[in-house]
């Protein structure tokens, strides 16, 4: 199935503005991130050491915000967009 992976900030230095792929079916979120390093690079930028999306890692998927404990049991569908972006600060 195709997905698409958009980038903000300072992750589309690493990835790019916009990634489209194609991954298996029943593809979880973390897959399809694992997949976005596999092809670009910079896997430290997402994973933690245990593999793991980060937990500062904002991650919408379909224009809903996913909390950290809900991502590695995401299953995506055919079209869906992740957006990632890091934790926007300023004053």
């Amino acid at each position: 199935m195709k997905i698409h992976i958009r980038a903000f900030a300072r992750f589309r230095e690493d990835f790019g503005e916009r990634t489209d792929l194609t991954v298996p079916d029943a593809c979880t979120l973390p897959d399809a991130l694992r997949e976005l390093t596999a092809l670009k690079g910079h896997p430290e930028t997402l994973f933690d050491d245990d593999g793991a999306v980060k937990d500062f890692v904002l991650v919408m998927v379909g224009g809903e915000r996913l909390a950290p404990e809900d991502r590695h049991a995401r299953l995506l569908a055919e079209g869906d967009e992740i957006v990632i972006y890091p934790p926007v600060s300023g004053g």
